[in-house]
């Protein structure tokens, strides 16, 4: 018998639980990242936010994520008929998706949402560990992970210094390091001359599955263009391989509007797997059934 509910406290490990489960089992079909999914903990302590869990029994079937507007949503593939109850539930305006997708991209088209070529879209990029380069930083920069006692203010300052403007606080981070499954020896960091963060990657293992996979990425402004972000990602890849992981994965914006990270990702060895693009609804179009 199939039920749903609204998300609740935990809920988080059930998502990424049923991620590792379908990396493992259908991964052309997975549209979001381990560790994608597990930085949602940032979103946990703000109120525009919502998500619906699905269940056949007592076994997650699939989820929708609703950030204002912008529905996420996965669903076991024998459970695809669910994309219509969460896309009824959520009424999109926006969501990403992969073209590949053919039948989300039908069920979208069919309420109204259709591709946007001049909206920005995303790569999905992974490596392989078997060989990680030996990072370097300047003279008076040192690697570090937040098992070390960098201070955690500092760390949650580079991360909005990085995405200015950013409500990512120092509260927000605690959330962050108290979801499972965030390890603080995966929490790279270069710290500078004068004890502050200069730079970080978030590693975060599914160990289940040997995959790691860096998000979020940042280096301050006020240390931009000296090499801490390939630095910071390539210590983070060498924790990773040292804790069983394989393969590595990161995202980034793949359009040339945004191509810093594209970069640098490629320049540390990570290619594209697949990307995903934005779909919008049309001017004039339903918005179909009254939300639920």
């Amino acid at each position: 018998m199939t039920r749903s509910r609204a998300f609740s406290e935990g809920d988080l490990q059930l998502l990424l639980e049923l991620e590792q489960e379908l990396s493992r089992s259908d991964p052309a079909t997975v549209g979001h990242g381990f560790g994608q999914i597990a930085f949602w903990s940032a979103q946990l302590t703000r109120d525009d936010w919502e998500a619906r869990l699905w269940f056949d029994d007592e076994e997650l079937a699939g989820w929708g994520w609703l950030s204002g507007t912008e529905l996420e949503a996965e669903v076991r593939p024998t459970r695809r008929e669910l994309l219509e109850e969460i896309l009824d539930w959520g009424r999109p305006e926006t969501m990403i998706a992969r073209p590949d997708d053919a039948d989300l991209v039908a069920r979208l088209c069919a309420r109204g949402l259709v591709h946007d070529p001049h909206a920005p879209w995303w790569r999905s990029n992974e490596r392989s560990l078997g060989r990680v380069e030996v990072p370097r930083v300047p003279a008076g920069y040192a690697l570090r992970t937040m098992a070390e006692g960098v201070d955690t203010e500092s760390r949650s300052a580079c991360h909005r210094a990085a995405f200015h403007p950013s409500r990512f606080t120092d509260a927000t981070y605690g959330v962050v390091r108290a979801a499972w499954p965030y390890r603080a020896d995966l929490d790279c960091v270069v710290v500078a001359p004068d004890g502050s963060v200069a730079a970080y990657a978030l590693a975060w293992l599914d160990d289940a599955n040997a995959v790691g996979e860096l998000e979020p990425v940042g280096t301050h402004p006020d240390h931009q263009r000296r090499g801490l972000g390939r630095a910071v990602c390539l210590f983070a890849l060498e924790r990773l391989r040292e804790q069983g992981a394989t393969t590595a994965l990161v995202a980034c914006r793949g359009d040339r509007a945004d191509p810093v990270a594209c970069r640098l990702y490629e320049s540390i060895g990570f290619r594209e797997d697949f990307r995903t693009v934005t779909f919008m609804r049309e001017l004039g179009s339903d918005p179909g059934q009254t939300r639920v």
